[in-house]
């Protein structure tokens, strides 16, 4: 087992887990490049772990959620960073190409639906991300969460009448 075989597959993977949780795209590839740093201290254990992919997506959500932490923490007290700007410039001009009403309510619509996906319970919101934004299967759900396949149906049902239920509250 090496690097470049063994981990360096998940990468983009990885990295989509982190920008969902972050929502931001260098954070993300941070994250990713110390999700890889702690996995490859961690090589001696890799014959040991059945499922990579699931333990490096832990990793990389504990990562990202910690990062988050600090970072909401930081940007209560500071101004925007570079990076921020310039994110929100592209997204600026993106939304520009439509009319102002409907950028907003698009704006505050995808606002609304991170958060609510936000608040789900772990094994719900760790479905839904991976069903709907990575577009995985029921059954690499269910491998990747060392779940049953009706377990990740049961959940990912649940997820989306929770997040309907609370849309149409603020509808």
């Amino acid at each position: 087992m090496d690097l470049r075989t063994t981990i360096l597959p998940y990468r983009d993977r990885l990295y989509r887990l982190a920008l969902s949780i972050t929502q931001h795209t260098a954070e993300a590839e941070d994250i990713v490049q110390d999700t890889m740093l702690r996995a490859w201290e961690q090589r001696d254990e890799w014959p040991n772990i059945k499922n990579i992919g699931a333990w490096l997506a832990q990793i990389c959500k504990n990562l990202s959620l910690d990062h988050k932490k600090r970072a909401d923490l930081l940007r209560t007290v500071d101004l925007p960073s570079e990076t921020e700007t310039a994110t929100s410039r592209q997204e600026l001009a993106q939304l520009q190409q439509t009319t102002p009403d409907k950028q907003v309510e698009a704006s505050e619509t995808m606002n609304l639906l991170s958060r609510l996906m936000a608040e789900l319970p772990p094994p719900q919101n760790d479905i839904i991300r991976l069903r709907e934004l990575e577009g995985l299967s029921y059954k690499e759900i269910a491998e990747e969460l060392q779940l049953t396949e009706t377990q990740v149906r049961v959940y990912l049902h649940r997820a989306r009448t929770r997040i309907k239920q609370q849309y149409l509250q603020w509808h």
